[in-house]
């Protein structure tokens, strides 16, 4: 995506179609991590400022996706972050937070698929920031435990604990639904 050789209005065309191919999955990963519909979508906004921002820095040898990922997923965990700082300071839990929409079609089989897909998204809003956030980097963005080590500064051996703790958390909120 590096487009300091080309002119001012090609790096801005790049951009915009990075923009338009991956908002969609920034939005997701956004939307997993903080458990809101609209904190995803100012996120996903933001994400996409700071990348502009720092679109001269992006290693064109390197996925443009996992950098803008990394960038979301930061961003998302100084979020959650600041929500556990202001939830110590009010004592309170902002009852405005909801799950990801649902999606409707009209085939049986679709809707079969949607709500299993809709138990599973449910299950892991359950989960604590602790062990959804590594879970969400691992399956949905396909981060690699280092990777996740590395955004959530723990080593790779915590990761692997946190992920399979997870997934057993998971599968007992399954039970439960």
């Amino acid at each position: 995506m590096n487009s300091t050789a080309g002119s001012p209005r090609t790096a801005d065309q790049d951009f915009d179609k990075n923009h338009r191919t991956h908002y969609r999955r920034i939005l997701a990963l956004c939307r997993y991590l903080l458990k809101s519909v609209d904190d995803a979508e100012d996120a996903a906004q933001e994400v996409f400022v700071r990348a502009y921002q720092k679109r001269s820095t992006v290693d064109s040898s390197k996925s443009y996706l996992n950098w803008l990922l990394k960038i979301a997923t930061n961003h998302c965990l100084d979020q959650l972050r600041r929500r556990s700082s202001e939830a110590r300071i009010y004592e309170s839990i902002d009852p405005d937070r909801i799950g990801p929409s649902r999606v409707s079609e009209d085939t049986l089989d679709f809707l079969v698929r949607a709500e299993k897909g809709e138990r599973v998204r449910s299950a892991i809003q359950l989960l604590s920031d602790k062990y959804r956030v590594p879970l969400v980097l691992a399956y949905y963005n396909e981060f690699t435990y280092e990777e996740i080590g590395e955004a959530l500064e723990l080593n790779r051996n915590t990761v692997a604990t946190l992920i399979l703790r997870a997934k057993q958390r998971l599968r007992e909120e399954l039970k439960g639904l």
